[in-house]
């Protein structure tokens, strides 16, 4: 199985995939991932039940705040099939007045054009160095 993505601009469709999250485009959001794909946190592998279960708890975390958004601040094809990716979102808790803000990093690993891994990340530099570390060894594993 080949690591290179058949999908020709992985950035193009990663700033999709966060586009299609804030307009609540669960569908479109979900296209590219693998049936399989595994979904991993700081905490660690949450699941691995691929794009239905992605689409859950995306929807359903959204669904917690009232004016959710959500907007990509940068996205990074790594080469290999790795893209690094930095989000911003935010929302208002029902009642509330405050908005909530976070700001991380989602690093994609593309097989066969399908989003085969999500990890996600609070520190963005944390993550940066994962994301070079991992296209780093895919290469390697090429050569």
């Amino acid at each position: 199985m080949s690591a290179e993505s058949a999908t020709p601009d992985l950035v193009e469709v990663v700033t999709g995939l966060f586009e299609a999250a804030d307009r609540g485009d669960w569908d479109a959001m979900i296209s590219p991932y693998a049936p399989d794909a595994i979904w991993e946190s700081d905490d660690g592998i949450l699941d691995v039940a691929g794009a239905s279960w992605v689409r859950g708890q995306l929807e359903e975390w959204a669904d917690t705040f009232e004016d959710w958004t959500i907007a990509v601040e940068a996205v990074v094809d790594l080469g290999n099939g790795i893209v690094y990716s930095v989000y911003r979102q935010e929302g208002r808790l029902p009642g509330g007045s405050g908005v909530v803000t976070e700001r991380g990093a989602l690093i994609y690993e593309w097989v066969d054009g399908m989003i085969a891994r999500v990890i996600g990340r609070r520190d963005t530099d944390e993550a940066r160095a994962l994301a070079e570390c991992l296209a780093h060894e895919r290469a390697q594993a090429d050569g």
